[in-house]
């Protein structure tokens, strides 16, 4: 016997005195109903209905029965209505990792927008350069940058962004201006390091990869601060636009070797792979695609890291 399901059948006809009538709002048939109500009175081994050919009255025990089966019935109606409106609309807590110097730059600024959207949602976000583990730590979502390795999470590609070496006038005065890739093996390179130990630079120019040697001094997993050295005239970077537009802008930065192309650096929105998107999580992504956060901007799917 489904007793939940025999309970509400028994409900309703104590509420509509009318088998057929509990049969139709219960979308079974009467013979079913009767045969629900039947069991439960035999799992409880207590008359609950008075039966007669003109109307269905409750017992004094299916009255009191009645009477605390609906609470609960109740109970669990707004349990799934609570359950239901937290996964259709934006409420709780939304908990985000996001790479610090692009953290700064771009989504704090836009934060105020999404929250004044929202309102009823609680949005903790953590500015980290190093990769969080969304399933252990409990992350609902979180921004990456570069290469996505394969894994259980998927990944929503929001932007791209081009990659440029670039250097101080007051550099490339002192140093002179490469003008070929081989010339880098005679300057000072200023080195990102990433999560993955990558710190090799290569470009491709007549559909050939070219990878550079270059000496450094400098090697850090801050875009930030090799920023500044490069404006600060200690060497050569190679760096995202969205680090260095302005600078290129302000003729603080000068661009070298702009011939030779390199990969876009794609930026990623990732989270757990679920049957079903929290509407809060599904909100976040579309809001930070609208951004155009970079050039480039569109939303491909992948399997990520």
């Amino acid at each position: 016997m489904d007793k939940l399901n025999a309970i509400s059948v028994f409900c309703k006809v104590i509420e509509t005195q009318s088998f057929t009538q509990a049969a139709n709002q219960q979308n079974i048939s009467v013979a079913m109903a009767s045969k629900l109500v039947s069991q439960l009175e035999e799992h409880l081994k207590t008359r609950l209905l008075q039966r007669t050919t003109r109307k269905i009255v409750p017992t004094e025990a299916g009255m009191l029965y009645y009477q605390r089966c609906q609470a609960i019935l109740l109970d669990l109606s707004e349990a799934d209505s609570s359950i239901s409106n937290m996964a259709t609309s934006l409420q709780g807590n939304l908990l985000i990792s996001v790479p610090r110097d692009f953290g700064l730059l771009y989504i704090s600024p836009n934060l105020p927008k999404f929250i004044e959207l929202h309102p009823n949602l609680h949005v903790e976000i953590e500015f980290e350069d190093k990769r969080v583990d969304l399933f252990a730590e409990g992350y609902d979502l979180a921004l990456r940058i570069g290469y996505m390795q394969d894994s259980s999470l998927v990944a929503r590609k929001i932007s791209s962004s081009s990659m440029h070496f670039v250097a101080s006038p007051s550099y490339l005065e002192s140093r002179g201006t490469p003008l070929t890739p081989d010339d880098l093996e005679y300057h000072q390179g200023l080195l990102y390091k990433s999560s993955l130990n990558q710190v090799h630079w290569q470009s491709t120019k007549a559909n050939q990869i070219q990878r550079y040697k270059i000496q450094s001094k400098v090697v850090s997993n801050n875009g930030m601060a090799l920023l500044e050295m490069t404006k600060a005239g200690l060497g050569i970077s190679n760096s995202p636009s969205f680090f260095v537009k302005e600078a290129l802008a302000s003729g603080e930065l000068v661009e070298i070797l702009s011939e030779y192309k390199q990969k876009p650096l794609d930026i990623y929105v990732v989270y757990p792979n679920r049957r079903h998107l929290p509407a809060k999580v599904r909100a976040f992504i579309e809001f930070l695609a609208s951004l155009g956060l970079c050039e480039n901007s569109q939303i491909q799917k992948t399997r990520a890291n």
